[in-house]
């Protein structure tokens, strides 16, 4: 068994910069999530106020395990700040 395939690079695109970033294809998605923002410098808003969306614009559950989602080497993943995060009726 090999470690060789635990890594995979993803690329998030936070206010239409790109913050590439290698992580453990077994941590769940929000912690990928959690380091994109605090390198790209988004750290005024927690990470549970971010949503995160795929290049077909499908919105991600970042509890999730990145391996969960068939992701390849490179793929692209949009952040943006959740439409009236920190409530719902």
């Amino acid at each position: 068994m090999t470690q060789g395939d635990q890594k995979i690079e993803l690329v998030f695109i936070i206010n239409g910069a790109n913050f590439p970033l290698e992580t453990n294809v077994n941590a769940p998605l929000k912690e990928a999530v959690a380091r994109a923002l605090a390198e790209s410098g988004n750290t005024g808003r927690p990470p549970s106020e971010w949503q995160v969306r795929d290049a077909a614009g499908v919105l991600l559950e970042i509890e999730r395990k990145i391996k969960d989602f068939g992701f390849s080497n490179g793929t692209r993943l949009f952040l943006s700040l959740a439409v009236g995060a920190g409530g719902s009726t």
